[in-house]
C-alpha cells in the first residue's frame, strides 16, 4: 500500500494518504495550540474547585490551570489549596495541554515539556522517564543509563518511542536543540512584557517529519522550493540516510492548487457535513457537540437482500468502517456514542464489536470500546490529538484563521499574482477610513483603470478593477494621510 504526505506549504496544510485516499489531515493555525507557552498573569482563583484562570494575552480567552498541573510552583510544600500557591495579578509560565473549545478556554499546566524527535526536555522535573511502548528490556536500560549521563541538571528527561535503536549522536543532537530552546525561552521570559505568547510551534514541515514520518512513507509532496529544503535537512537529521533516501522528494509546480489537485480540499469540505453516505445504500449522521459525538446509523435505501437479518448486519458492517474513518479525518475526539441499528442477536453484536475494534485497531489516537450498553449504544473514547476540523473551521465566537482562509485556499501563482486577485481579506476591525470617519455623500466611479505614479500611494493603497474602489491597506500607518491626497487621487481616476 502505497503512502504518502501532500504538504501545502503556503496554507499551513497537510495531508496523509494512502493509496490514494486521504486518512488524516494536519493544520497549524495561529490560535492556541498544544505546546504553546505564555507567560500570563493570574486573574481568578475559584477555591472550591482548586483552579484558576490565566490571563494569556490582550485578546483571547483566559486559560484554565488545576492545581494537580502546577506542581513545580508547589516547592515541596504539602498544600491542597490553590491560593496558598497563586495569588491575583501573579505572573506564571505556562503551557498548553489542551486546545480552547468553542465555550472554554485553553488547558495549561506549570509543568514545562519541549518536545523533540527522540527526547523531551522537562525543565521543572528532575527525573528520567522511558516511553512504555519501548518494549525491550535491554533497550530500556541502554536508554536509561544513555538519559542518566546525558540528563541537565536539575532537569528531567522522558525518552520518545523513536529513539529505540537510534545512533547516540542524533540523541544528543536533539537534545542540544532543546536545551538551547530553553535558553531562548528563559532569556525571552526575562525581557518581554507580560501577558505574552514565548513559544509556537509552528513549523508544519518539522512538526510534519517529528510527528508523523514513518519509514513505510514513500513520497512527500510539498509547493514550496523553501519547504522541500527544510524537509531535505530534517529527513537528513532525524532519520538515517537509508530512510531519506527510500522517501521521495517532490517539488509541486504545477498552476491549480495543490490542494485541490489531491482532492484535499473536497475531502475537508465532505468532512464537515453531517452527513455520510455508506457504499451499502445507507448513511450515518455524525453531531459533535462540547461533551460528546453522537453517530446515528440509518438503513436508508438498502434493500438488496431477501434476509432483513442479514441485510442490517452488512449495513452496520459497513457503517464501522466508515465511522473507524471519519473519526480519523475528522479528529473527533473525547467521548463517542454510536447508535448501530438495532440487532436481536447477540453472536451478530458480537461479530459487530469485534469487526469495529479491529477497524480501529489503526487509528494512532487509540480509540478504546468501553461497551456495548442496554440500549444497544456503543460507548468509545479517543484520545485527543489537537482540535478537530469542526472547532477549526466551524467557531462560532470567533472565526478561526482556516474558516476565512481556507475555502479560498492560495496556491502558489495566487500568492505571486497577488494584485490581480479579487478575493481580498482585510482585517475585521476595519471599519472605515481616518479615525472612523464616516463620509455621507457617495461618489461614484467611472469604469477605469489607473494606477498613481507616487510610491508613497502605491506603498500603503491597493488598486484592483474589480469595481474599481480605493482600499486602505495600513490604516495604523495611514493616519496621518491627508483628506486632500485622497480627494486628489480619487481625482484622478476621472482623467
Amino acid at each position: 500500500m502505497v503512502k504518502k504526505i501532500v504538504v501545502s506549504h503556503f496554507n499551513n496544510i497537510a495531508a496523509i494518504l494512502q493509496n490514494n485516499k486521504i486518512q488524516e489531515i494536519i493544520l497549524v493555525n495561529d490560535a492556541y495550540q498544544v505546546n504553546d507557552i505564555y507567560i500570563g498573569i493570574v486573574q481568578k482563583i475559584f477555591s472550591s474547585i482548586n483552579a484558576a484562570f490565566v490571563k494569556l494575552g490582550k485578546y483571547g480567552k483566559s486559560g484554565f490551570i488545576h492545581i494537580s498541573d502546577i506542581k513545580p510552583l508547589k516547592k515541596g510544600r504539602r498544600t491542597n489549596h490553590i491560593a496558598e500557591i497563586l495569588s491575583i495579578n501573579q505572573v506564571i509560565l505556562v503551557q498548553v495541554i489542551k486546545e480552547p473549545t468553542v465555550n472554554k478556554g485553553p488547558r495549561l499546566t506549570a509543568n514545562i515539556n519541549l518536545v523533540g524527535k527522540y527526547v523531551i526536555l522537562m525543565p521543572f522535573c528532575n527525573t528520567i522517564c522511558i516511553s512504555h511502548k519501548i518494549y525491550d528490556q535491554n533497550e530500556r536500560n541502554y536508554l536509561y543509563s544513555l538519559a542518566l549521563l546525558l540528563k541537565p541538571v536539575m532537569m528531567g528527561l522522558l525518552v520518545r518511542p523513536s529513539a529505540e535503536g537510534t545512533k547516540e549522536d542524533a540523541i544528543i543532537e536533539d537534545l542540544e536543540h532543546l536545551k538551547r530552546q530553553w535558553s531562548f525561552i528563559e532569556k525571552a521570559m526575562i525581557s518581554s512584557s507580560y501577558p505574552k505568547l514565548l513559544y509556537k510551534d509552528e513549523d508544519l514541515v518539522k512538526k510534519i517529519v517529528r510527528d508523523f514520518y514513518e519509514e513505510n512513507i514513500r513520497k512527500i509532496i510539498i509547493d514550496s522550493e523553501s519547504g522541500l529544503n527544510q524537509l531535505n535537512y530534517h529527513l537528513h537529521q532525524w532519520h538515517s540516510e537509508s530512510c531519506a533516501i527510500n522517501t521521495k522528494l517532490q517539488l509541486y509546480n504545477k498552476p491549480e492548487c495543490i490542494l485541490e489537485q489531491f482532492n484535499i480540499k473536497q475531502a475537508m469540505l465532505k468532512a464537515l457535513k453531517p452527513k455520510v453516505k455508506l457504499a451499502s445504500g445507507g448513511h450515518i449522521i455524525i453531531e459533535s457537540n462540547e461533551a460528546l459525538t453522537v453517530i446515528d446509523v440509518n438503513s436508508g435505501s438498502f434493500n438488496k437482500s431477501d434476509n432483513s437479518k442479514e441485510a442490517i448486519l452488512k449495513t452496520n458492517f459497513s457503517a464501522a468502517i466508515e465511522i473507524a474513518y471519519q473519526l480519523k479525518i475528522r479528529n473527533i475526539n473525547g467521548l463517542i456514542v454510536v447508535d448501530f441499528i438495532d440487532m436481536q442477536s447477540q453472536r451478530d453484536q458480537l461479530q459487530l464489536l469485534d469487526h469495529f475494534s479491529r477497524c480501529l485497531y489503526l487509528d494512532n489516537a487509540k480509540p478504546q470500546i468501553v461497551q456495548l450498553s442496554e440500549l444497544g449504544l456503543v460507548e468509545l473514547t479517543r484520545r485527543r490529538r489537537g482540535q478537530s476540523l469542526q472547532e477549526l473551521f466551524q467557531s462560532q465566537n470567533q472565526p478561526s484563521y482556516y474558516s476565512q482562509q481556507s475555502f479560498g485556499i492560495k496556491s502558489a501563482n495566487s500568492i505571486m499574482d497577488a494584485n490581480q486577485s479579487h478575493d481580498f481579506l482585510f482585517h475585521k476591525n476595519i471599519n472605515t477610513l481616518f479615525f472612523k470617519k464616516k463620509f455621507k455623500k457617495n461618489l461614484t466611479l467611472e469604469f477605469k483603470q489607473f494606477q498613481p505614479k507616487h510610491n508613497f500611494a502605491c506603498k500603503y493603497f491597493l488598486y484592483f478593477d474589480r469595481v474599481n474602489t480605493i482600499n486602505l491597506f495600513k490604516p495604523k500607518a495611514n493616519c496621518i494621510v491627508p483628506l486632500l491626497l485622497y480627494s486628489k487621487l480619487i481625482g484622478h481616476s476621472h482623467k
